[in-house]
């Protein structure tokens, strides 16, 4: 007995001493850099994608557990970092409806329900492979996706809030609060320019998911005033939003989906050319383009669209390496220049 445990003992202690794998950004070149921002539609295998470095894949449409399995491994095998794999899974949409049954938030009565939902959603997401959930959704002002966010008084939704993100966690799953700084259920931004008065209320809750030690906020679509004014911008391309909330959060910072027409509706006729440019000045560390027309050939123009702005000094290849560091620490790699 005493043997076993000195063995015990001697295993964590190696352990310890095993530092986690090393990254030199200083030989990554910059496409590498950049792409490490970007997180892709992945449910149809493209190795391209991983040839030019993409940070991460983001998937909903796989049949059967064994589809999901096998597809995370084809990735992450040929993959010569380690991808984020990405999905929605808040109850309200579910990926994977085909094989597992969820309760939306709506449903969920108190903190004890939060944490149990948390820890199932994080199970199954463990389970396939999945690494990050873009969940919990913490806001509360919501006429559009009824469920799809937590009910209560504001001490029953903060408790709930801490509970849920506690559950995924304990699963090794990192947890996203969404969609920062409120606004995005009060129309559809996935068709509409939305316009949204922010009150105090609003980015409490959000300021209590990073109290909680949230992993990352997910930046919306809506165009703000009130208690934040994201300057007639969408407050995904704002740099008064995002640059307010990196004063107070050393997490990943994310876009929502870039291609929904709340945004778009403002890159008609420029939008390969600048909205990956403008989402990395305004502080973003992640661009979510996830549109099943995204492919290949779009999401490599818009990355070649932000290496000519860094030619041309509009973004610092400074402001590049300190979304890179983040993402690689995130992912469980020690950073080294």
């Amino acid at each position: 007995m005493k043997r076993m445990f000195f063995i015990l003992i001697l295993f964590i202690f190696i352990m310890g001493l095993v530092s986690a794998e090393e990254i030199n950004i200083s030989e990554m070149n910059i496409e590498q850099k950049v792409a490490q921002m970007v997180i892709v539609s992945g449910d149809k295998f493209d190795s391209r994608f991983l040839d030019l470095g993409v940070g991460g894949i983001f998937l909903t449409k796989q049949k059967s557990k064994e589809d999901y399995k096998k597809l995370i491994s084809k990735y992450q095998t040929n993959s010569k970092i380690k991808l984020f794999v990405a999905t929605d899974m808040e109850g309200y949409w579910n990926p994977f409806d085909d094989f597992y049954k969820s309760k939306n938030f709506a449903q969920i009565n108190n903190g004890e329900e939060a944490y149990a939902l948390g820890k199932e959603h994080g199970n199954i997401l463990k389970e396939l492979g999945f690494n990050i959930d873009f969940s919990p959704v913490v806001e509360v002002r919501n006429s559009v996706w009824p469920g799809r966010s937590f009910t209560g008084s504001n001490e029953e939704v903060k408790e709930k809030i801490k509970s849920y993100i506690k559950g995924l966690q304990e699963q090794e799953i990192l947890a996203t609060a969404k969609h920062y700084p409120g606004g995005s259920m009060i129309k559809n931004p996935h068709i509409f320019k939305v316009r949204a008065k922010i009150y105090p209320q609003d980015l409490e809750l959000f300021d209590f998911a990073i109290k909680n030690k949230v992993d990352a906020i997910m930046v919306g679509h809506s165009i703000v005033y009130g208690a934040m004014d994201s300057k007639g911008k969408q407050s995904s391309v704002s740099g008064e939003i995002i640059m307010d909330l990196r004063d107070k959060f050393n997490g990943l910072i994310i876009t929502d989906a870039i291609t929904m027409m709340g945004l778009r509706w403002s890159y008609l006729f420029s939008f390969n050319r600048k909205v990956y440019v403008d989402a990395i000045n305004a502080g973003n560390d992640i661009i979510l383009d996830v549109w099943k027309y995204s492919g290949y050939k779009k999401v490599k123009k818009r990355i070649n669209n932000v290496i000519k702005a860094i030619e041309k000094g509009e973004i610092s290849e400074e402001r590049i390496d300190e979304s890179l560091k983040r993402i690689l620490e995130k992912k469980g790699y020690k950073v080294v220049e």
